[in-house]
């Protein structure tokens, strides 16, 4: 069994941001919006533009805990 480790650098994760902002705003999108709110990425892909666009704030009940 194989194990994925979180990215923890800084560094490694604004490397990341740059090169998702030059390919496609829509995964660098998802991306930050995953590593700002801890969401997995069930929960952020059910996400519609109108449920985010100009919000404040957004709420969710994550599927896996229901929470």
């Amino acid at each position: 069994m194989e194990f994925v480790e979180p990215i923890r650098s800084k560094k490694q994760i604004d490397a990341l941001k740059k090169y998702l902002r030059g390919q496609n705003i829509r995964d660098y999108l998802l991306f930050v919006l995953g590593i700002n709110s801890g969401l997995r990425i069930s929960d952020l892909l059910k996400l519609q533009v109108e449920e985010v666009y100009n919000q404040d704030r957004i709420s969710i009940r994550e599927q896996k805990t229901g929470k």
